[in-house]
């Protein structure tokens, strides 16, 4: 049967360590009990407790501070070990021994439920029953009690046997919920890239309408699809957030909110289904409400359009009605009722409390019609507690209903506000053009591709597309030059990190990429951590985004320059650029050691020998690190692979091994569930570049030996 993911071997040994002091210190402490009784005890008495105290103090620091590569077989061995120490206090112990026999049960039992292995308990188990059936034999005390000594038996037999018939139904359990879990997180980035795929066409084309309107009208409808895509957006990235499932977890931010614009948005969301249905949609503001208020803009909209929709939805004539009432106010904030009116079916007085429990939808036959999960009334409810306030609803059948909620909201003085000087900002965005950049767009999407190269030729940057990973590398692989790559994750023929690692493979000075994904799942970020990009794009990708971008990338920091800076580790400085028609996809020797740093070594220390003995304790460091990593990675002892990425990383950083720091950063930031998945591939790209950095090394050695006259001979440093 499968192994539940949650087990793991060397956790497991290091609370079973922990554990086992206590119990020798139980064992001891009954041991001192008797001395009480017993003039003088046997001097075997105080060998088992030295034993076993030394057993307990070794394995305890065995497990913690060691790489614990032969977990699974250090439990086997501990599973036979500590019965047997328990089976020694049994025979010494004389009457007393009866307190000893339910630590057989406890330590049988606490294999199988830390390592989930039924075999290690089994181990146990048999080991318990083999000690305890030794007891009459060498003890006169079970011999006098076989009555008692075979119910011991029988209770040793039974109940670990009992727990591994629930250790059954528990592991399947488990492992449902882990598949469970899996097909949700699966669905979840499956649904969100399906999702934010047209999305990202829908804002593209509306930033593009809201550029290109003349007269006020436009731009107002244009910037409105914006908002509403921004929310919609939100909501998909609440929904991919596990944390924020659990609304009590939802962290409100503060900004001003002008609620005109509030009740305008929820206007543009429900009037159009409003006019289709032939009833009326009004809002009011209470004409005392002067200035702007400090809320979360995205929950206050989500709320009012959920509300409002809902009142349309189930209203087939009359009018709905929005309003935003003043109840008192301070010098320093107001006491707000937004209510929404309908004249609509209404609700039964007695389903009146259960319309906010999640799922929760009415079942009369005037609703059958309706859409929905019954999630919404459920999320509003409990987001308005969050801010501070209490939704609640007021009904009557036939007549209609009213829904409402109170908030204290803090004020903003008109003068501080800030909004007229905050609604230019988009249009010196636009003004302010950047320097003119080559940017090659590669996204198998054609309306994704079609937008983002007019966004992008609307700021006077030159935009060069490719449909497919294919065509993208022969596009690299020829003399165009470009000054950022806009690269698709989820390419048909070849995902957009095989990609870009083929490309810069064969590079020696790679265009600055960053990825295109509309999947937004922690496991895909994750993914994108270590592959060379300088950052991930989450679709949709608005304009002010790529400005930002392309601002960062191309006007802040030259970073070809920078990378052509670095110096091959032959530490030859009359190395010049590559022509440009050179750089094409074919192998080049890797830069693996920076020589600046080298450089930088070889002024600190004054003694001839300086450098070799500092890079051959390091070359020997880097090959005793590599190999602690390689060891954890196959016994799964993720803890052991990130201490030992720790320790490679401080001493690459040292000497300049700037690749092989880059990966061993990137093996500490990556998640235990990629380091499984990915495990293969990491040890041989670690192997590698370690042995590679190695190599150079010596050459760095040999160089600095011939720079000052000493010969190295058969240097061996790892």
């Amino acid at each position: 049967m499968e192994k539940p993911s949650i087990f793991d071997y060397a956790t497991a040994l290091r609370g079973q360590a922990q554990l086992r002091m206590w119990l020798a210190g139980i064992c001891i402490a009954i041991w001192l009990c008797v001395i009480f009784t017993l003039k003088s005890p046997p001097l075997y008495v105080f060998l088992v407790a030295f034993v076993h105290l030394t057993y307990a103090v070794a394995l305890y620091v065995m497990t913690h501070r060691g790489r614990n590569v032969w977990s699974k077989w250090l439990g086997y061995l501990t599973a036979l070990l500590d019965p047997l120490m328990l089976t020694a206090w049994v025979i010494v112990m004389g009457q007393t021994a009866v307190l000893v026999v339910p630590l057989f049960i406890f330590t049988s039992i606490g294999y199988g439920m830390r390592t989930g292995n039924k075999a290690i308990m089994r181990t146990a188990q048999g080991a318990s029953l083999a000690g305890l059936a030794m007891a009459p034999l060498l003890a006169s005390y079970w011999q006098d009690h076989m009555l008692f000594w075979f119910s011991s038996l029988i209770s040793i037999l039974m109940i670990p046997g009992y727990v591994a018939v629930l250790m059954d139904k528990l592991n399947q359990a488990i492992v449902f919920a882990e598949h469970e879990s899996r097909a949700k997180s699966d669905l979840l980035a499956r649904v969100s890239h399906e999702l934010r795929t047209p999305l990202g066409g829908i804002s593209n084309a509306a930033e593009l309408l809201q550029a290109e309107a003349n007269t006020e009208r436009p731009k107002q409808l244009a910037a409105t699809i914006l908002t509403l895509s921004g929310h919609l957006l939100a909501d998909i990235n609440d929904l991919l957030d596990q944390s924020k499932l659990t609304l009590t977890k939802i962290q409100l931010k503060a900004n001003p909110i002008k609620l005109a614009d509030q009740v305008d948005m929820v206007r543009a969301s429900v009037e159009t289904n409003a006019r289709k249905k032939g009833i009326g949609f009004s809002s009011m503001i209470d004409p005392r409400i002067i200035d702007n208020v400090v809320g979360d803009s995205h929950w206050l909209t989500r709320l009012l359009i959920n509300l409002a929709g809902n009142s349309v939805k189930f209203t087939e004539y009359g009018s709905v009605a929005l309003s935003i009432s003043l109840l008192r106010e301070s010098p320093s904030d107001y006491l707000l009722r937004f209510s929404i009116k309908d004249s609509g079916i209404g609700i039964p007085k007695e389903f009146q409390d259960k319309i906010f429990d999640p799922f929760v939808q009415l079942g009369t036959k005037s609703l059958q019609h309706a859409e929905g999960t019954g999630l919404g009334l459920a999320i509003s409810r409990q987001v308005v507690e969050v801010m501070g306030g209490t939704l609640r609803v007021s009904s009557d059948v036939g007549i209609g209903s009213t829904f409402w909620f109170d908030l204290r909201m803090p004020r903003i003085p008109a003068s501080r506000n800030g909004f007229e000087e905050s609604s230019n900002i988009g249009d010196l965005d636009r003004k302010s053009m950047l320097e003119r950049r080559r940017i090659l767009i590669v996204d198998d999407n054609e309306t994704n591709r079609y937008l983002l190269q007019e966004i992008l030729q609307k700021e006077g940057h030159s935009v060069i597309l490719a449909d497919s990973g294919g065509q993208a590398l022969d596009i690299l692989a020829g003399s165009e030059q470009f000054d950022l790559l806009l690269l698709d994750y989820n390419l048909g023929d070849i995902d957009g990190s095989t990609v870009l690692q083929t490309y810069r493979f064969g590079c020696r000075n790679p265009v600055p990429a960053y990825f295109l994904t509309a999947d937004a799942s922690a496991l895909t970020a994750s993914r994108l951590k270590n592959t060379g990009a300088l950052g991930v794009l989450t679709k949709p990708v608005l304009a002010q985004e790529l400005r930002d971008v392309i601002n960062r990338t191309c006007n802040s920091m030259d970073v070809k320059q920078k990378v052509s800076s670095l110096q091959t580790v032959s530490g030859r400085k009359d190395l010049m650029p590559e022509p440009a028609a050179s750089q094409r996809l074919r192998p080049i020797p890797t830069v693996y050691i920076d020589m600046k740093v080298i450089d930088k070594l070889k002024q600190i220390g004054t003694r001839r020998d300086f450098i070799k003995e500092l890079l051959g304790r390091a070359s020997t460091d880097i090959e005793r690190n590599t190999s602690r990593i390689l060891d954890a990675l196959e016994s799964e002892d993720h803890n052991g692979v990130y201490d030992a990425a720790h320790a490679l990383k401080g001493v690459c950083m040292e000497t300049g091994a700037m690749r092989l720091m880059s990966l061993a950063i990137g093996i500490m930031r990556t998640e235990s569930a990629i380091l499984v998945e990915q495990k293969q591939r990491l040890a041989q790209d670690l192997q590698e570049s370690s042995t590679k950095t190695r190599e150079a090394l010596r050459e760095v050695i040999a160089e600095a030996g011939s720079q000052d006259g000493t010969f190295y001979q058969n240097v061996d440093y790892g």
